[in-house]
């Protein structure tokens, strides 16, 4: 970000207001509900396990009495399980229970020893001749159940804090529930398949303070021809977040599988386009089926979906169930608009097994105006600093640079390289430099270096020429040329160019590269919330397979 930009104060004043309009209602897509049970009676503190009376007590005292066998996880507890809210399987509908280690436990050192999470999901469970299958339903359910016990501490020695009293918590995650209570609904459903009608007093037990909304999303899914406008669009607002000079955000696209995730933008300053402001953070994706390419164009999965989600809050607590429904409005208002400004009517709305597409019922709301005068000082003061870059009198290594990204509709770098002549560290120091300056973007793995839109990119055609009418393409092959025999020259006279050494693209800090998990700073806990969020895809982690039992390799 530029330290030029203006404050998000000035770029308000291109908000002229809000105007009420309407819009096929987005869907609600994946939500999740935590909450706490105070179950666990004084009286019974220092019960033994399975006489604690809890939740969590009578999940664990099932897992050690059916199960036993980690080897043997996940297994089947409930058996033709049918609530209403399910539709009807292709077998019968199960739930499986499984267990894994959580995040506290009790003593300290080596005397260590933790807790179990217990998980219950729901599978469809099809007999087959090459034996038995379990099949994740179109409505899916998962629900974990950790202790709150007293005494309990982190690996650390630190203590685990209960500010919702002593008992049993649960974390349950579902999709396609549209209020917050349907989400407990679902939950006390399969708890009480699994474990009792008794097992949950939901009145005197549950603490309401406690009970928080940690996920929502909303979407719409939309015709594949609509694609680049709407990727543009979110790309604008990315670009005007990050132009009010205040905002923190975040912008990640992915080019490893073509078409899966388009564009992603996670900011807490949405209310700097005219959106209300929100304590929380959200995030803004458009993403498609990974083998789209691959499906008929009659089939929903080929055509992308625009979603917003809940993000996560960075101070405070988590929005309390009662708001739940103005977070998901929050969201559906977010997607409708970037779905109005990127020119998708109701007519371009794809319907699915789950949204309706053209025939979803309208939806009132009220939407920011001002957007086209915000763009357009945006990209008049980016296009300036192109003409101005371009134009430098010290050198024209950056007008090649912009002149060959606006010729290959972005360029890598190994394509800079070739074209200008410039070393490769030379090259990386522009591009990076003019990303700083709200110019040039960097996606992708390898990267490719691009406009930060299509707009820019067009006015950056015309000011290019305007810079430098004259210089024409072999002008910039004569110079590459000459740069290169210089190079040699500097190499023949034994200095070493710092691009030989630091290496091809493979080593670029723009690549999407791997880890070891001892060397971030993520825990198992955080990678699996983020891998339940849809940060994280099943390409996005790898595992030492030599390591792991058999049965789970």
């Amino acid at each position: 970000m530029s330290t030029d930009s203006p404050p998000t104060s000035e770029l308000h004043t291109d908000v002229t207001g809000v105007e009420k309009t309407s819009f096929p209602e987005p869907r609600a897509h994946g939500a999740a509900i935590t909450e706490v049970f105070a179950d666990l009676a004084p009286s019974k503190r220092d019960a033994p396990r399975g006489e604690k009376g809890t939740l969590y007590d009578a999940a664990l005292q099932l897992w050690i009495d059916e199960i036993g066998d980690p080897d043997l996880e996940p297994y089947p507890v409930v058996e033709g399980f049918d609530p209403e809210w399910l539709p009807e399987p292709t077998g019968e509908w199960v739930v499986l229970q499984s267990s894994s280690r959580w995040k506290a436990g009790t003593g300290t050192g080596s005397d260590y020893s933790a807790y179990h999470e217990q998980h219950l999901k729901i599978r469809d469970r099809i007999e087959t001749v090459d034996g038995v299958e379990y099949q994740k339903p179109p409505v899916a359910l998962h629900v974990e159940i950790m202790p709150q016990y007293p005494g309990m501490v982190y690996k650390s020695g630190d203590e685990l804090d209960l500010p919702h009293g002593e008992g049993s918590r649960i974390l349950a995650w579902t999709t396609w529930a549209e209020t917050a209570e349907e989400i407990e609904r679902r939950a006390y459903d399969v708890l009480r398949a699994a474990y009792g009608d008794d097992v949950i007093d939901v009145e005197p037990d549950r603490v309401d303070e406690s009970r928080r909304v940690p996920k929502a999303e909303a979407h719409v899914r939309f015709d594949i021809d609509k694609k680049g406008a709407v990727v543009e669009t979110v790309n604008d607002s990315k670009d005007l977040i990050d132009y009010g000079g205040t905002a923190e955000i975040e912008s990640r696209s992915r080019r490893q599988r073509e078409g899966w995730l388009e564009c992603i933008v996670e900011s807490d300053r949405w209310d700097s386009l005219g959106f209300e402001e929100q304590p929380f953070s959200t995030e803004v994706k458009v993403y498609q089926h990974s083998n789209w390419d691959r499906i008929s164009v009659d089939d929903p999965l080929h055509h992308p979906k625009l979603e917003a989600s809940f993000a996560g809050v960075d101070r405070g607590p988590l929005p309390h169930v009662s708001e739940f429904d103005d977070v998901l409005d929050h969201l559906r208002r977010i997607v409708a608009t970037h779905a109005l400004w990127a020119g998708v009517d109701r007519g371009d709305l794809v319907a699915d097994d789950f949204f309706d597409g053209p025939a979803a019922a309208p939806w009132s709301f009220e939407r920011p105006t001002g957007r086209r005068e915000m763009l357009r000082r945006r990209y008049e003061d980016a296009a300036t600093t192109v003409f101005m870059e371009a134009a430098s009198k010290l050198t024209t290594a950056v007008h090649d640079i912009l002149a060959t990204v606006v010729q290959e509709n972005g360029a890598t770098y190994d394509k800079l390289e070739e074209v200008t002549g410039l070393a490769r560290s030379t090259v990386r120091y522009h591009v990076a430099r003019l990303a700083e300056k709200g110019v040039l973007k960097r996606i992708g793995n390898p990267v490719l270096v691009c406009f930060e839109s299509w707009n820019l990119r067009d006015r950056a055609r015309e000011k290019i020429r305007e810079a430098r009418p004259e210089r024409t393409r072999e002008d910039v092959a004569d110079d590459a040329e000459e740069r290169r025999q210089r190079r040699n020259d500097d190499d023949d006279a034994g200095d070493v160019d710092r691009d030989d050494l630091e290496g091809s693209d493979d080593v670029d800090d723009d690549r999407i590269g791997f880890r070891y998990l001892a060397g971030i700073s993520a825990d198992l806990d955080s990678i699996r919330d983020e891998f339940h969020d849809g940060r994280l895809g099943d390409e996005d982690i790898r595992i030492r397979v030599d390591a792991l039992r058999e049965r789970l390799r």
